[in-house]
């Protein structure tokens, strides 16, 4: 039996006030899971070669794609721009041509590059998408 610790990474989400708060993990054969009451709920996946995909109700849609040193590419509204990326000490950043650079979250794990850009491409725009619904 192996350690769920040592084969998931971690995603956390940096709040407004430098608190941290843990919204997902990837799972070590890459499926995506957002953080539901201690367990989780698969939202997507990470390939091999780099791609970032979510989890639709009939099929499944690309996001965008990593690069194994880290950097986060977006293929949405953001098509052919850097995102962000993760430091070596597993540190998230958000920045590009149209963000300012900013610490968004952190992740730790044996997988950094994916899990920071599932934290960038999929957990911060579900995030900004259900906090404008909640401001309507």
């Amino acid at each position: 039996m192996t350690d769920a610790s040592t084969t998931r990474t971690m995603i956390y989400k940096r709040s407004a006030d430098g608190s941290e708060a843990p919204v997902g993990y990837l799972a070590a054969d890459g499926r995506i899971f957002r953080a539901r009451w201690g367990d989780g709920v698969e939202v997507g996946r990470v390939t091999a070669d780099g791609r970032v995909l979510r989890k639709t109700l009939y099929d499944e849609r690309e996001l965008g794609a990593f690069t194994a040193d880290g950097a986060v590419h977006s293929h949405g509204l953001f098509e052919g721009g850097e995102l962000g990326w993760v430091d070596a000490d597993g540190v998230v950043n958000q920045g590009g041509l149209i963000f300012g650079e900013e610490e968004v979250g952190r992740v730790e794990g044996p997988a950094q590059a994916a899990a920071a850009a599932a934290l960038l491409l999929l957990f911060l725009p579900d995030d900004a998408e259900e906090n404008r619904r909640f401001r309507s």
